[in-house]
């Protein structure tokens, strides 16, 4: 893994981001030569917004029009020791 000093990362950020996308190896950003941070190339599954929406609309598929929501659970605890329902509003 390739080291930078901070001052160099800070004036070439873009260059250095895009070598890191090209080369697909991370680079660690070092200060006084002690090392502060590592950038490192997205990988796919971190990126890919249309799998997190095809499972929340599958998820919702499985829920039924009459089902709850799932956190008025935690309110019953609650409520039981006197403390207000944000829910009651």
């Amino acid at each position: 893994m390739e080291t930078i000093g901070i001052f160099e990362a800070k004036t070439h950020l873009p260059t250095v981001c895009d070598q890191v996308v090209a080369s697909g190896q991370s680079i660690t950003i070092s200060r006084r030569g002690k090392p502060l941070v590592v950038i490192s190339p997205v990988s796919p599954e971190k990126g890919d917004r249309e799998g997190i929406l095809t499972a929340l609309k599958q998820w919702n598929a499985g829920k039924k029009e009459s089902d709850e929501p799932d956190f008025p659970d935690v309110w019953v605890d609650r409520t039981s020791s006197g403390e207000h329902s944000p829910l009651e509003d």
